[in-house]
């Protein structure tokens, strides 16, 4: 019972978090991403296949079991979450892609997950290419708590723009009430092996350093601006780390989620870092963006 209230209350927050987001958004900030869609090009095509070749690369490096090189694939194949967005959020960068990101991977690495398992495990000594996913469950349930509240609280801000003044007490509240459920409910989860997750650290940090670096220099050399190449990276290490725990335990063993579970602890400080660090050498006048900016119209 106590699972079933943690789960809904963190659903509700989630719910409550992308509500705010959307009260800060408006139709032409989505505009300017469809005007501009090299940024959605490259953070997509990063997520959906560069970053899933280097975990496996990684992986190989590090000589990884089967198993656990699985559970480091899930995560690079995994899309950016909830978190992505809220972090971007609050940093000010650009919430319009990092949404927009979110919610095109997340579709469209419902089917190619699985893909990507399958690919792994037949590159394993004895492995299965057998993999089940609740894509239609699953679907459903990451739609409702991104894309559909952000157009709700859209729709809101349209009909009542006051309401726009209470979305940082709204995001606020959302972050301390997500943070509380996400400690209960790691709390409740078995401990991983010790070995084994002492050893997933190594590749799993190297595919964190990997992640913010490519996140970073892939989208400055197809020329994206400083705001889309940091949203970028901070999609490509706050993942949506729920997804692959759902997948993996639901298709194969506990050994192949512990690299999720050593990655769920390196994410966070991962992305906070990345923005904390960009506003820093924004802040002193460094990694600006050029004068035409896509939050004024270009003369």
């Amino acid at each position: 019972m106590s699972a079933d209230i943690t789960s809904l209350s963190i659903n509700t927050a989630m719910f409550a978090m992308m509500f705010g987001m959307g009260l800060t958004l408006t139709p032409a900030d989505f505009r300017r991403v469809a005007k501009t869609p090299r940024a959605t090009l490259v953070g997509t095509s990063l997520q959906l296949i560069v970053m899933p070749l280097v975990a496996l690369g990684i992986a190989n490096f590090f000589e990884m079991a089967p198993l656990p090189t699985v559970g480091l694939v899930v995560i690079g194949a995994c899309p950016g979450g909830l978190f992505s967005n809220m972090y971007i959020h609050f940093a000010r960068g650009n919430t319009a892609l990092s949404i927009t990101l979110t919610a095109t991977a997340t579709l469209v690495t419902l089917f190619t997950l699985p893909l990507w398992v399958r690919f792994a495990l037949s590159s394993a000594p004895g492995g299965s290419s057998a993999i089940d996913m609740p894509i239609i469950d699953t679907a459903i349930q990451l739609g409702g708590l991104t894309v559909l509240p952000v157009f709700i609280g859209m729709i809101a801000r349209a009909y009542r723009p006051t309401l726009a003044s209470w979305e940082r007490r709204l995001s606020l509240a959302s972050a301390v009430v997500i943070a509380w459920g996400v400690v209960r409910q790691g709390a409740a989860r078995p401990e991983p092996p010790i070995e084994e997750f002492l050893a997933s650290l190594p590749p799993v940090a190297a595919f964190a350093v990997a992640a913010i670096v490519l996140g970073l220099a892939i989208p400055t050399a197809f020329g994206l601006r400083a705001r889309d190449s940091v949203t970028i990276a901070v999609e490509l290490i706050v993942k949506n780390t729920l997804l692959g725990i759902v997948l993996v335990g639901q298709s194969l063993d506990f050994e192949a989620m512990i690299p999720i579970l050593a990655f769920a602890l390196v994410q966070t400080p991962g992305g906070l870092l990345l923005l904390a660090a960009w506003r820093f050498l924004e802040s002193r006048g460094y990694l600006r963006d050029s004068p035409v900016d896509e939050r004024a119209p270009a003369s």
